[in-house]
């Protein structure tokens, strides 16, 4: 990474840290995008070159997240599947929604509809994005890649939205996170069910429903 890309990097997080502390503190719909920008020492126009939308401004990690996605897929080890690769992903995050401070994040998303309505567009992305990456890797037609990558974002979310309301509930530390790791497991268990031939030819599908 050159200066150039190294700085504006720093300036991005700088902004983002900056409106995440204040939407801590007084909440989303209280901070305008112009209160952050004074407090994080940079014009409004600078704020929006970095975050289209103030709802992108508390969403800043959405870019980061999607890319581990795409990662878990295209990077699986030979001998893994999709689904095995996910899991593996997902779980790993597990601890991170389970800490003392999610409640917080969680608080700021429950009290306003406008990120509520974000977040459906995020995981809506998330599909999409799921679903092109399904495509390239398995070679499987359009429909097969939308319906999977639906239910796998499905389980993304859910989780994200379960660990959020258990946060709220001031279940957190470790015996909150094995929980969330044993229901995230138990629910790729049921995808695998349900998605064990994802990839397979249809002539192979239709053989096998046959039999």
């Amino acid at each position: 990474m050159g200066l150039r890309e190294l700085k504006k990097q720093q300036t991005r997080q700088a902004i983002a840290d900056t409106a995440s502390r204040l939407f801590m503190k007084r909440g989303f719909d209280h901070v305008t995008v112009a209160e952050v920008a004074e407090a994080a020492g940079v014009s409004e126009k600078t704020v929006f070159n970095y975050f289209p939308s103030k709802e992108d401004l508390f969403f800043d990690e959405v870019d980061e997240r999607e890319a581990a996605l795409v990662a878990a897929i295209r990077d699986r080890r030979p001998d893994e599947s999709i689904l095995a690769a996910l899991r593996r992903s997902q779980l790993a995050g597990c601890g991170r929604m389970c800490n003392a401070g999610f409640a917080g994040f969680a608080r700021v998303i429950e009290a306003s509809q406008a990120l509520r309505a974000k977040e459906l567009e995020v995981m809506a992305r998330f599909s999409r994005t799921v679903a092109e990456t399904l495509e390239e890797e398995l070679g499987c037609d359009e429909l097969d890649a939308r319906v999977a990558a639906s239910l796998l974002v499905g389980v993304h979310w859910q989780f994200f939205v379960i660990a959020r309301q258990r946060a709220l509930e001031g279940r957190h530390g470790p015996a909150a996170t094995r929980r969330l790791r044993a229901d995230l497991g138990h629910a790729y268990e049921l995808l695998e069910r349900g998605l064990g031939d994802l990839g397979a030819p249809r002539t192979a599908k239709r053989s096998a429903s046959i039999a």
